[in-house]
């Protein structure tokens, strides 16, 4: 008799903390920023002279506010380095890039998110070659490699 007066009380309390749990809206979904899909015109970032001489590397995280006129405004940063100069060294660069970007006018009022990163590759040099590449959604390389593996990939031996 015991045991089925505890089954009907937990029955009794179990029951209506289930139907409230299922009956709650689920929390308004806040949406993702945007990324290069809202860039009309983007720059390559310079990878920094003083960065390369110290051979600092990272990521910098943008996101910024597109404005009616489709350029960037209120642009907050976020670096990843394991250098201790890399914030100071990477940021100005890609913050300069992306008040100097054209944003498409379907994207006003949206938060555009776009991360840089700053990758060395070789031994630094005094004139390294800097190439550009973007990757869905918001990524865009910045890669500093010495002239010549960049020739040596250019232009292969024996042609």
């Amino acid at each position: 008799m015991r045991a089925l007066l505890l089954i009907v009380a937990t029955s009794l309390i179990v029951a209506p903390v289930a139907v409230t749990q299922q009956s709650k809206p689920a929390p308004p979904s806040t949406p993702a920023p945007s990324g290069l899909e809202c860039v009309d015109k983007l720059e390559t970032p310079d990878f920094p002279r003083a960065a390369l001489q110290a051979h600092v590397d990272g990521s910098v995280w943008t996101w910024m506010q597109v404005t009616s006129q489709g350029t960037a405004d209120k642009i907050t940063t976020q670096v990843v380095s394991a250098y201790g100069e890399g914030p100071k060294l990477l940021t100005p660069a890609a913050e300069k890039v992306l008040k100097d970007s054209k944003f498409k006018p379907s994207c006003a009022g949206k938060t555009v998110s776009v991360v840089f990163r700053y990758e060395l590759h070789g031994e630094a040099t005094a004139s390294p070659k800097v190439t550009a590449r973007n990757e869905s959604p918001n990524i865009v390389y910045v890669e500093s490699q010495p002239e010549s593996s960049v020739s040596a990939k250019n232009h292969p031996p024996g042609k």
